[in-house]
């Protein structure tokens, strides 16, 4: 089983994420596969740096996640060029991580933020969108990410609705209580799909 977990902006998809991890199954992260890209002296770097100069990368040579983000989550356009250069680019190092499993035999949860938007969804076997109330999910991003409202504003306003994602998903995970209630969903999510792969 090859799962996809997608969900809006703040909602705890990197929770959900560990707590498959804790059940033995093999894990990626969208936003991890990234930051290797965006790695210095990589060829992604170099692309973005022709784009929008070296001001968007740190001292380091890495590209500053948070500058480019402030670039083109103001304009659409922007937004589009940067998907262009990135995606191709993480569609191939997950389906590298696909195939792996799928010739072990591995049980995998992958997350993807934007899952939808890039259109990534037929690779997975199924998807599963975690979903928060909106005023739950913004005092996570104020409190635990020190997002501003504005920029969660901006953010969200370049993504697939939250109730659109888990509309479009096979199975839903709702994050607006304890930690211990989203691992008693996650375990019968993972309870169920194991029964489907029998």
């Amino acid at each position: 089983m090859i799962l996809g977990i997608t969900g809006a902006f703040g909602c705890g998809k990197s929770s959900v994420l560990a707590v498959f991890s804790a059940r033995g199954w093999r894990t990626a992260d969208a936003d991890r596969l990234c930051h290797e890209l965006y790695a210095g002296g990589s060829e992604l770097a170099a692309d973005l740096v022709k784009r929008w100069g070296a001001g968007i990368l740190l001292p380091s040579g890495e590209v500053d996640r948070r500058r480019l983000a402030s670039i083109v989550f103001e304009d659409q356009a922007e937004l589009d060029a940067l998907t262009a250069l990135l995606y191709p680019r993480l569609a191939g190092r997950l389906d590298l991580f696909i195939d792996e499993c799928r010739r072990d035999g591995t049980d995998a949860a992958i997350e993807i933020p934007l899952l939808y938007e890039a259109g990534l969804d037929e690779k997975f076997d199924a998807v599963a969108a975690v979903w928060s109330a909106p005023e739950i999910r913004r005092e996570r991003l104020r409190r635990k990410r020190n997002f501003s409202e504005e920029e969660i504003r901006r953010r969200e306003s370049r993504q697939l609705a939250a109730d659109l994602k888990l509309e479009r998903a096979d199975y839903g995970l709702i994050n607006n209580g304890p930690p211990e209630e989203l691992a008693r969903q996650i375990n019968l999510l993972i309870d169920q799909l194991h029964c489907h792969n029998i």
